[in-house]
């Protein structure tokens, strides 16, 4: 497992490799607005370490594809959502009878030793569990 540091140091050296310069800008911004995240006093740590792991994935994969809330920038006055109401609601955007996610909490977190693996469990306010899981190979 990684620090939010270490994470940040890697994504870094990740997004240096990014051959499209506009792709390089936005994810140079995403890496800053989860550095801000990270010190803000009331941030849940997971917030950031999902956001980061999964941008992490992405990032390691050959050829790279972004997909949501990476294919645009990050919200400048607005604070982030957790990343599984972030990506239940890009699902409703694309899916007009999928409902939007409510404000959800993280109940779990895990990751692989080797950062090539990430599953996290949220619950929103009904008490409905969601889980994702982001797997990538290292090349």
């Amino acid at each position: 497992m990684s620090s939010i540091n270490e994470s940040i140091i890697e994504l870094m050296y990740l997004t240096s490799k990014i051959g499209n310069p506009g792709d390089r800008v936005r994810v140079t911004e995403w890496i800053k607005k989860l550095s801000e995240t990270a010190t803000e006093p009331d941030v849940h740590p997971n917030l950031v370490e999902e956001y980061l792991d999964y941008l992490k994935l992405l990032l390691s994969s050959s050829p790279i594809y972004f997909v949501d809330p990476f294919k645009s920038y990050p919200p400048k006055q607005q604070r982030l959502v957790p990343l599984a109401e972030s990506l239940g609601n890009s699902l409703a955007n694309g899916c007009p009878y999928l409902p939007r996610s409510g404000p959800v909490k993280p109940i779990l977190l895990h990751r692989s030793d080797d950062d090539t693996a990430v599953i996290s469990v949220h619950q929103n306010q009904q008490g409905e569990v969601m889980c994702y899981m982001a797997v990538t190979p290292r090349t």
